[in-house]
């Protein structure tokens, strides 16, 4: 089975995972996406972190990445929009393009609706149309749906955990939050498995698969 990784970063890096891919790409693809002020790279690695290729856009800070049913879709942090992503050829196609708002810095997805934090808690449903908003006073660096919580990484160096079946009611449970493994960690996945999260700095750092306890199963450096 192929999959795809995505990685997601801020001001220099971001973050990846991995999950099932186009058809064209390696049997496993990480997705990791870096920006500096007004450029962006995604790069496609290998499963032992080699560079296979990137794309490069101008006047776009990408962020954020999930993937579903093989489709990889990414928050862009200039403009309130997500963004679906063509790996092979590096395409943009607007999936979610809310005005209402300001910016979005990640995007999550449960199997019915995607996420995105702004101040609040903003969901879409699979056409990319709003469904709703739920109050959340967080400054959300990275966001993971795990298959039964919503989970966050923060500016407090914690990964949190909310429970979302109370909608628009947002539940903490506290007793599973954990400290990612790097206080430079930004973006968050979830792979079926293991989280996922990129250092951003002003030099490469490092790419860690991690449980839900912050142990690193994996590490990789970053590209960029």
């Amino acid at each position: 089975m192929r999959s795809t990784i995505p990685l997601l970063m801020w001001a220099t890096i971001a973050i990846a995972a991995f999950l099932p891919s186009q058809a064209a790409l390696a049997d496993d693809v990480m997705v990791f996406t870096a920006n500096q002020e007004f450029l962006s790279r995604v790069y496609l690695m290998d499963s032992a972190g080699l560079v296979t290729g990137y794309h490069q856009y101008d006047f776009y800070r990408l962020v954020g990445m999930e993937v579903v049913e093989g489709e990889l879709y990414i928050a862009e942090a200039f403009a309130p929009r997500v963004l679906n992503l063509d790996m092979v050829s590096g395409d943009l196609e607007v999936f979610i393009d809310d005005w209402s708002l300001y910016y979005f810095y990640d995007v999550a997805f449960d199997g019915t609706y995607f996420y995105v934090d702004e101040w609040d808690l903003n969901r879409y449903d699979v056409n990319g149309d709003y469904a709703g908003t739920a109050s959340f006073d967080e400054n959300v660096l990275g966001c993971a749906w795990d298959g039964q919580y919503f989970w966050t990484l923060d500016d407090t160096d914690l990964i949190k955990c909310w429970d979302l079946s109370g909608w628009p009611s947002v539940t903490p449970v506290v007793s599973n939050n954990f400290a990612p493994p790097s206080p430079l960690c930004r973006g968050l996945f979830f792979d079926g498995e293991f989280f996922w999260s990129a250092e951003s700095g002003d030099s490469p750092g490092k790419i860690f698969r991690f449980d839900h306890s912050g142990i690193v199963a994996k590490e990789w450096p970053e590209p960029a």
